[in-house]
């Protein structure tokens, strides 16, 4: 029934609360507060400061749209296959697995590349252009101009999965190594960046389902996918731009430095 997810989701959530109350030692905060209360509080950054530089600002609008991908369809693919396909609420609900599914699987190996060097801006660049793929695959909008299948919204949502994968890990660990460049990479400022990483994703879910339903009633399913689709065109252009724009003034300020360092010879 109605009251069953609910349930299922509460007990489980007082089973975490219960395992974590059994597995963390609270001398450790103990100890860490005796520490602070010897040397004060240091405060190592500010949110003014971590949102100050334009790649920062860039990684949130990225964590911002990348959000509102996952949840736009959360409040009309439901509707759409009931309509279209004649599916029932729980035929309907096995569709919303596959893109978590396919996320949980993909985002280890994406954490590894980037653990091996991969840089982030070639992340986020292909894990828009791959939300962006999906989308257009769901619609189904050209270039796939085919008649609407299950399969087609089962391999768009999998192929949305990838790229939300790509772009929330590759957000993240863009933030955090941003933030060590303008402050000490501390505890305190890690906190900082998940917790702009965390609002981000929020707002971004937020807007999503709420502008994600409102397009469905208003312009239908292919038409709001479309709207997905371009804002992440949109944002794939700007990491490109911002990208571009680094290193052209990477390559101006070593010119000026060589040229400082002939004169002075």
């Amino acid at each position: 029934g109605f009251c069953l997810p609910f349930a299922t989701c509460g007990i489980l959530l007082l089973f975490c609360g219960c395992l974590a109350y059994l597995v963390l030692d609270p001398r450790e905060e103990e100890k860490a507060a005796a520490e602070e209360e010897e040397k004060g509080p240091a405060v190592a950054g500010s949110f003014r400061i971590l949102l100050s530089t334009p790649v920062m600002l860039l990684a949130c609008l990225v964590t911002v749209v990348t959000g509102m991908s996952t949840q736009w369809y959360q409040p009309s693919l439901e509707p759409y296959v009931r309509t279209q396909f004649g599916m029932s609420p729980f035929q309907a609900s096995l569709l919303f697995i596959i893109d978590g599914g396919t996320y949980a699987l993909v985002t280890p190996i994406i954490g590894k590349l980037l653990d091996k060097g991969l840089d982030c801006r070639v992340v986020l660049v292909f894990g828009s252009g791959i939300i962006c793929f999906g989308y257009l695959l769901l619609a189904p909008a050209p270039p796939f101009l085919f008649a609407p299948s299950l399969v087609q919204i089962g391999v768009g949502a999998g192929v949305h999965g990838v790229g939300m994968a790509m772009n929330f890990i590759g957000t993240l660990t863009l933030m955090t190594q941003e933030s060590g460049r303008k402050s000490s990479d501390c505890e305190q400022i890690q906190g900082m960046v998940t917790s702009i990483w965390i609002t981000c994703e929020s707002l971004g879910g937020f807007i999503g389902a709420a502008a994600g339903g409102a397009a469905y009633d208003k312009l239908g399913w292919s038409s709001s996918c479309v709207m997905v689709a371009g804002c992440q065109t949109v944002v794939m252009v700007l990491v490109v731009s911002g990208w571009l724009a680094g290193i052209v003034s990477l390559y101006t300020n070593s010119k000026v430095y060589r040229k400082e360092e002939y004169k002075k010879l």
